[in-house]
């Protein structure tokens, strides 16, 4: 069996789709009958992944102390690699220790003998350079451009990031690869009482539900002025946002968009509850009337594939990636249409039936396995075929 090492990601308070990433890939991967590959966490200090959610919890975590940021074990690997170009002593350990591939992690050099499967999320400070300062429109370039030239394998989440790569990186286009993941949903066994939930967040009312971080590119005014048209009607739908109530790139958005929300008076009528324990998550996201996703910009969104494999109905922007995923239940409306976004709106409060959404998670829920199987034979064939490839280079 193969082994393949991961950094041990957990990240309190930071960007939460890197984790749930790698929480779905890990499902993925245990769910398969016969493995091929075993995946190990490495990191450089004493915390474990005890603290990850399952699976990730399970996995063995590898010690090195290269990875412990600036000890002398992690400026000497740094600078070995820099001159040698072959991943200095970090590949040498991971290479000692049985592992074949890095993957979602930097790359660790041209010439390193342990290959690196590296993941670029998105290009979003391509198409929407005003969410950046010059400096990290630099950066992310940079940092871009070093992975492209110095990885083995890059890894994409959709055909709409792959044809940016392409396009960016025309000479390493042949080492981008597409893996569409799947989100896992825990089954509502598995989560807290809906009523004790609810309770905690005071919703005693059916609810429209926005799993996203509180980003500016997330577009949550447009909610806002699709519920100021619908109150005009005599209508007041309730709106629950859950995520990340921070904006590292714009941290006074926040309590701009809080404050737009009081002076327009809907205060009461969307709320934004912040981050929530995953098994909350799970429930406000089944209990809803339908998700909501106005974004600007997605890679692959989570959000979305939450709702495919909960067999939800979604409200989401009419983005080339969005309708690339393709969800059954989906509604679309432009991402400046505050009109379209209230109209689907509209028509989710008048056809709303329990009957037809319990169906629906049914039979989103029984084909779930089969996605997630096949998930993660394409994650372990992409990784073999690294693996591979890279031993015949």
């Amino acid at each position: 069996m193969r082994r393949v090492a991961w950094p041990l990601i957990d990240v309190p308070g930071g960007w939460t789709g890197r984790t749930n990433y790698l929480r779905n890939l890990a499902k993925a991967i245990v769910s398969l009958p016969s493995p091929r590959i075993e995946i190990l966490l490495t990191g450089g200090g004493r915390a474990g992944a005890d603290a990850l959610d399952a699976p990730l919890n399970s996995f063995p975590v590898l010690r090195l102390p290269h990875l412990r940021r600036f000890s002398p074990h992690w400026w000497m690997s740094k600078l070995t690699a820099r001159v040698s170009s072959n991943g200095g002593l970090l590949a040498s350990a991971l290479a000692e220790h049985g592992v074949s591939l890095w993957a979602y992690g930097p790359p660790l050099g041209r010439r390193s003998r342990v290959p690196a499967l590296c993941w670029i999320s998105d290009f979003q400070d391509i198409h929407l350079p005003e969410f950046f300062t010059p400096e990290e429109r630099r950066a992310k370039s940079a940092n871009n451009a070093h992975t492209a030239a110095t990885a083995q394998a890059i890894v994409l989440s959709s055909q709409d990031a792959h044809a940016d790569f392409c396009r960016l990186f025309p000479g390493e286009a042949h080492k981008a690869h597409i893996l569409r993941f799947v989100a896992d949903i825990p089954p509502e066994s598995a989560l807290p009482p809906v009523e004790a939930v609810l309770r905690e967040y005071d919703i005693s009312e059916p609810y429209f539900h926005v799993p996203n971080q509180l980003w500016a590119h997330k577009n949550h005014r447009l909610i806002l002025d699709a519920l100021i048209r619908l109150k005009k009607e005599g209508l007041r739908p309730l709106v629950v946002s859950t995520g990340l109530m921070s904006d590292s790139r714009d941290p006074a958005f926040p309590e701009r968009l809080l404050d737009a929300v009081r002076a327009a008076g809907f205060s009461e009528r969307f709320r934004f509850l912040g981050l929530v324990p995953f098994a909350h998550l799970g429930v406000l996201m089944r209990k809803s009337l339908a998700l909501i996703n106005p974004s600007r910009f997605e890679g692959w969104s989570t959000t979305v594939e939450e709702a495919k494999s909960l067999g939800k109905r979604i409200l989401l922007s009419s983005l080339d990636v969005h309708r690339e995923q393709a969800p059954p239940r989906g509604l679309f409306f432009g991402a400046d249409d505050a009109e379209g976004l209230a109209e689907h709106m509209r028509a989710v409060l008048c056809e709303y039936d329990p009957e037809t959404e319990r169906a629906a998670t049914e039979e989103a829920e029984a084909l779930l396995p089969g996605r997630l199987r096949s998930y993660g034979e394409a994650y372990e064939e992409l990784a073999l075929s690294v693996i591979d490839g890279s031993a015949k280079a």
